[in-house]
């Protein structure tokens, strides 16, 4: 009798323990899983969402600038972005992607439609930031723009102002600081600007004899604007760059007019 207690108290023990040695294992196998499809993915994208982000901030003036120019509102108010998105795909395949580990790079080509909506909200936060986007509108007729300019100028410590539209040649802006004298032409426009207003600035330079001439635009430049421009000397802006003039003017080689006061 006691033979055949101590049998079936051995059978339940068995039973119990290899029950409960099944359902270690079903929760292991089934934490694999979770972190297989869940976790490991979620922290892989996090750290694909920081390296862009820091990326994205070592390019923040450059994509604010690209933003504003690109983005441009229909008929009825609605932002037309197919423009812009075309340049974040072009800025994550040239910028983002390569600064990725392998099995980064696989992730992210398979979530380009997830990815895409991250990156164009963190440049969203950083555009309002910079206050010639705030200062800036769209509905400003040209005559604003050009007082616009002016003053973005003024604030980054130059003497600026606006010529009369009757006698301007060329030029709607003088700006001085020091021995320094740059003429502008301000182009607020729907398209890209093109030569003309490239050939008035250089006009405009000769006939002010001032040392630098820039073309200022909401827009971008056509191919041969930019040509022309590249090889008379002249800098071509987004009003955006105007409170840095000084930076790109370092850019530029001085022409060989007199200096202002000589």
């Amino acid at each position: 009798m006691l033979l055949v207690v101590a049998a079936i108290a051995s059978c339940v023990w068995v039973i119990q323990h290899e029950l409960s040695l099944v359902l270690l294992v079903g929760i292991i196998a089934g934490a694999v899983v979770i972190a297989k499809r869940f976790i490991l993915p979620a922290r892989r994208r996090r750290a694909i969402v920081e390296k862009a982000d820091q990326i994205i901030q070592e390019h923040a003036d450059q994509l604010a600038r690209r933003r504003a120019q690109l983005v441009r509102e229909d008929a009825y108010g609605k932002p037309v972005l197919d423009k812009w998105r075309a340049e974040i795909d072009h800025f994550t395949a040239q910028h983002i992607r390569p600064s990725l580990a392998a099995h980064e790079q696989l992730i992210l080509d398979g979530g380009r439609m997830e990815f895409f909506p991250l990156v164009a909200a963190r440049i969203d936060e950083l555009v309002p930031k910079r206050a010639a986007f705030e200062a800036f509108t769209a509905s400003m007729r040209p005559s604003e723009f050009e007082i616009f300019c002016a003053e973005q100028l003024q604030e980054a410590g130059w003497s600026a102002r606006v010529t009369q539209a009757s006698r301007d040649q060329g030029v709607d802006v003088i700006a001085q600081k020091g021995d320094v004298r740059v003429v502008l032409q301000c182009k607020l426009y729907s398209n890209p600007v093109g030569n003309k207003a490239v050939q008035e600035i250089v006009a405009g330079r000769t006939h002010e004899q001032a040392n630098y001439g820039a073309v200022v635009t909401n827009n971008t430049y056509t191919t041969s604007a930019e040509e022309l421009a590249s090889t008379n000397g002249i800098l071509l802006q987004h009003y955006s760059d105007l409170p840095q003039l000084d930076t790109f003017l370092e850019r530029v080689p001085l022409t060989q007019s007199a200096k202002v006061g000589q």
